[in-house]
């Protein structure tokens, strides 16, 4: 009995030294290392969110279409033009429920990508020459998803002085509003939607009855892109 009283007695004497050795060793260690992992996630946040402000720039000045009749956007229409450095221009025309490709158009037919007006000022105008593609009929949930997260992209257009590596310029526009990219960078917001860009241009140019597969590359950028969104938003 005694001996059981002699032991409560020692635990009751070593306890509180043992909380003054935590107090004095564990917890600063502990704090020091939430701040180190509390740092490094305030970085990669940081960083991800630098990435999703790269997003498009807003056109300089008026950008016009084509100024061919056949592929001038439709009210509610998006409208995407791909110059490449060293191909003829190509792209698409988006509806809720359609997509309509075109490629080969010369590049003297349509006004210069945005900062390049000098180039072509000096360039004699040519005859355009294009071909269009029978129109791809959209799921409209599918179009509806595409449109509206290409207008919203071209809305928030803010980004300044982005330079690509390749010269592949990207032209969005609907109604009055413009909104480019060129070459962005990967991982940036601009580079999802021109990933997104592309598989609609791919889809574009497909053939009816295997267009179903590429639906799924649509889908997957657009997720991407609202993903982002929620988490990342201003």
């Amino acid at each position: 009995m005694k001996a059981g009283i002699h032991a409560k007695r020692i635990l009751l004497m070593v306890a509180p030294l043992a909380l003054i050795l935590c107090a004095v060793v564990v917890v600063p260690v502990a704090l020091e290392r939430w701040e180190d992992r509390r740092e490094r996630l305030d970085a990669i946040q940081a960083e991800r969110v630098a990435l999703y402000r790269a997003r498009l720039e807003p056109c300089p000045g008026q950008v016009d279409s084509t100024g061919i009749k056949e592929l001038a956007l439709r009210p509610g229409e998006i409208g995407v033009d791909i110059f490449p450095a060293f191909a003829a221009p190509e792209g698409f025309r988006l509806s809720h429920a359609s997509l309509s490709g075109h490629a080969g158009v010369s590049a003297a037919g349509y006004l210069p990508p945005p900062g390049r007006a000098e180039v072509n000022q000096a360039i004699e105008p040519l005859a355009p020459t294009y071909k269009t593609f029978p129109p791809i009929v959209l799921p409209q949930a599918l179009g509806t998803r595409a449109l509206e997260t290409l207008k919203a992209e071209i809305d928030h257009a803010d980004a300044a002085g982005s330079m690509g590596l390749d010269g592949i310029t990207y032209i969005l526009r609907y109604d009055d509003k413009c909104a480019f990219a060129w070459s962005p960078a990967p991982g940036t917001r601009a580079h999802k939607i021109v990933g997104l860009v592309d598989a609609l241009d791919s889809l574009s140019k497909e053939d009816a009855r295997n267009a179903t597969a590429l639906h799924g590359d649509v889908s997957r950028w657009i997720a991407e892109l609202e993903s982002d969104t929620r988490e990342l938003a201003d």
